[in-house]
This record gives structure tokens, C-alpha cells and sequence, in this order.
């Protein structure tokens, strides 16, 4: 758990993060714990160049000039680090989460600026669970999201199909759960049934290949029990989605999906600093 973590309120969050000193000393521990790392030759010593706004890093060795937010999600961003540590910490919240609207008051930035922050923050989560495969035994339901539909054989052309998933292992700790929900495509779907093909497709795509565990997948829609603990989990993300946001629509659905999901496989004591973690990863520039 870091300070981040440890924070209960956002007044608490200024008071901390009040200079950008403060912000960039946090941010440089979480970046390079065990001290500086060059990008380009992983040189361990640097010259540090407080001239600017942030610290730049000057390797020893190659002479390479880094910053702390050189290949994150922050990178040619010129709103302060103390601004997208508040953001950072909103998202995390497990129960709400925050929209544009609101982060453009508590920033008191554009929300054109506000927009763009949450859209890199889900832009590093997506890539993220993209490639945090599910490890263990796998049981999944087809849900649909969207325009309400009774109809359990004919889809809406606004409904969206979803795959939503739960895995279940084992470690040294004890028992672990790890969700996803990945939309999939019509042509893995005959009318609200769900084809082998679309079984497959999700397989291959989100779970470790390992012969030791299994994946099944209910792909009827109609066999699917409402008080099952998956579809209450896609309830309460709907629930979140429709309240929080007044739906999503097809196009941005997935980064929202995987954003509930982060929050509710992050251990609930580091959601904040995990979140962090992620944003400030090199490959989520990709």
C-alpha cells in the first residue's frame, strides 16, 4: 500500500500532493523503485536536471535525457502531475468512479482536458487486461447491453454482446478470482446465441493456455440464472455505466468494461497505486 493508496478524502490528496516536487518525488518512486533505470541502455546512473517544470534525467552512460513521464500516458501532457494524481485516484474509487463532467470541475480544467485524461487512464487499463490473461478454471455467460430488449432470440441492432467471465486458481495466498466482460462480435452470434466460434474466439484471445483447466461458457442466453453471481456482477456494472455516465455506447464500451473490472481484481487496499503502475508502464503507448 502507498500513499495513494492511503488517501480517504480529496482535500487529503491536495494537502499531500500540494507542490509538483512532492508529486514528481512520489511519481519517480513508483516509476524506478529500486532507483533510475535508463530507457535506452538501462544504465543505473543519471545526472538530474531541476531546471524545468519536471525533473530530467540524464544517463551517465549515454547521456540519453529522460523524464519521469517520458513513454506514459502523461507524456507531452502539460497539465500537472498533481492533477492527474487526483484523477488517478478518482478512477480508482471502487464504488463510483468519476466522468468527465465531474473531473472538470474538481480539476478546473476544459472538458476537452478532463475527457482526454480519463481516455489515456482507460486507454492503459485496456491494454492492461488485454494482456492479463485469465489464469485457472474459466466459467462464463453471453449477457447483452444496451436498448432493453425482452426478446431472448432476436438481437437489437443497439444491443452489444458480452462475454462476462470468471476465473478461478489458486497461489500461495489462497484462493483468487479474476474477472473480465469483452464484447463479442455479431458474427460469432446467431441471432442471441452464442456460436462455438465466439467460445472460442474469447479463449483464445483473454485465457492462459494451460491443459490443466478448463473453460466453459453458458451460450444461452435464456439458461442463464439472475441471481447467479456473474450476472449480478454485470448488473452492477450496468447499473454503474447507465448512473454514472447515461450508457455507453459500442464504440468506447470495452476501455468502461475493463475499467469496472480493474477496480474489482485490484486487491482493494492498492487499487490507487496499481492504477498508477499501469498508467506510468512504458508499452501502454501502444
Amino acid at each position: 500500500m502507498g500513499p495513494l493508496d492511503q488517501i480517504a478524502t480529496l482535500e487529503e490528496l491536495w494537502k499531500i500532493f500540494a507542490a509538483e516536487a512532492d508529486c514528481a518525488a512520489y511519481v519517480e518512486k513508483i516509476k524506478w523503485p529500486e532507483g533510475f533505470i535508463c530507457p535506452r541502455c538501462e544504465h543505473r546512473q543519471s545526472y538530474v536536471i531541476r531546471t524545468r517544470r519536471l525533473p530530467l534525467y540524464e544517463c551517465r552512460s549515454c547521456r540519453h535525457q529522460t523524464s519521469l513521464i517520458a513513454g506514459t500516458i502523461m507524456e507531452g501532457s502539460r497539465t500537472p502531475l498533481r492533477k492527474w494524481l487526483a484523477a488517478i485516484w478518482l478512477v480508482s474509487l471502487r464504488k463510483t468512479g468519476i466522468n468527465a463532467v465531474q473531473l472538470q470541475v474538481v480539476l478546473q480544467v476544459t472538458y476537452k482536458t478532463a475527457w482526454l485524461i480519463l481516455h489515456k487512464i482507460r486507454g492503459a487499463i485496456h491494454y492492461h487486461d488485454t494482456h492479463d490473461l485469465m489464469k485457472g478454471d474459466v466459467r462464463g455467460i453471453i449477457v447483452f447491453y444496451g436498448r432493453p430488449f425482452s426478446s431472448p432470440i432476436v438481437m437489437h441492432d443497439k444491443e452489444t454482446a458480452i462475454i462476462v467471465a470468471e476465473a478461478a486458481s489458486f497461489s500461495a495466498c489462497g484462493p483468487a478470482r479474476q474477472y473480465k466482460m469483452k464484447l463479442i462480435g455479431r458474427e460469432h452470434l446467431s441471432g442471441k446465441l452464442l456460436l462455438p466460434s465466439g467460445c472460442q474466439h474469447f479463449t483464445d484471445q483473454h485465457v492462459e493456455k494451460n491443459h490443466d483447466y478448463e473453460t466453459e461458457i453458458n451460450r444461452y442466453i435464456f439458461r442463464i440464472r439472475r441471481d447467479s453471481r456473474l450476472y449480478i456482477m454485470y448488473r452492477q456494472a450496468r447499473q454503474w455505466l447507465n448512473q454514472t455516465f447515461h450508457g455507453i455506447g459500442a464504440k468506447y464500451l470495452q476501455r468502461y468494461l475493463d475499467e469496472f473490472n480493474f477496480r474489482r481484481n485490484a486487491p482493494a487496499a492498492s487499487v490507487a497505486s496499481q492504477l498508477l503502475q499501469v498508467c506510468l508502464m512504458r508499452s501502454t503507448l501502444a
